[in-house]
């Protein structure tokens, strides 16, 4: 797996040999991993983006400083994500990302599960594996949640997810699946939105996605929202 100081310097030579680069830039299978864990970073180097995004398909940028994900859409063979211990949160964008199968991202800083989930199932549509363990969002008894809460939070995300075959630290099951469709069975309108939302245009996906939070009815462990109360 290719690492920052690694390819800073091979970079250097690459950019001193552009036959080489040309030669071997696809074809070494160590160009498809990169790590950029324990980097300090905010942002992804410019170099990066511009040699490595296009053929990267597995990520790491596990404990860093990232607060905005914009630049993952850059990366368009990206299937593997590990980004756990960063400063991600609830209102943090995720790119549409319709190659990916993993995505870890424990002990951030995600504290609302609604509708921050739907909109993670909008831009990761054919994920397989999710782990979000010691985020807020997460209930577990290490964060003061209940058996209950955190039932409720696993079978929400496994309704959203038809591919997910593993969440968190344990394999989804066929009951749990099953379960997860009898309470949260999407309207057959909503069906034909997500269905056809991944052959829109990225300006139209916006208004899909309105579309579906629209049909989407709130699930019934999520608080309703504060009033104003005028003093």
């Amino acid at each position: 797996m290719a690492s920052l100081s690694n390819f800073l310097l091979l970079g250097h030579t690459l950019n001193r040999n552009d036959d080489f680069h040309n030669s071997c830039n696809l074809e070494d299978d160590n160009l498809h991993r990169l790590s950029l864990a324990y980097e300090k970073l905010h942002t992804i180097p410019k170099i990066l983006l511009q040699e490595l995004a296009p053929v990267v398909r597995i990520l790491d940028l596990s404990n860093n400083e990232f607060e905005n994900l914009d630049f993952l859409s850059e990366f368009k063979s990206l299937s593997t994500l590990i980004c756990d211990h960063n400063r991600i949160t609830s209102d943090t964008p995720i790119p549409y990302m319709p190659k990916l199968e993993l995505f870890w991202l424990n002990h951030c800083k995600v504290a609302s599960l609604y509708p921050w989930a739907r909109k993670l199932q909008l831009s990761c549509p054919n994920l397989q594996y999710l782990s979000l363990m010691g985020n807020p969002v997460a209930p577990s008894c290490l964060n003061g949640g209940n058996f209950y809460e955190y039932w409720q939070y696993r079978l929400f995300i496994v309704s959203l997810f038809p591919k997910l075959v593993h969440l968190d630290d344990r394999p989804v099951t066929p009951d749990q699946r099953k379960e997860a469709e009898r309470l949260y069975r999407k309207p057959l309108v909503e069906r034909l939105v997500m269905k056809t939302h991944a052959n829109l245009p990225e300006y139209l996906r916006h208004i899909s996605d309105v579309v579906s939070d629209i049909l989407t009815p709130t699930p019934s462990f999520v608080p309703p929202p504060e009033k104003n109360v005028i003093v």
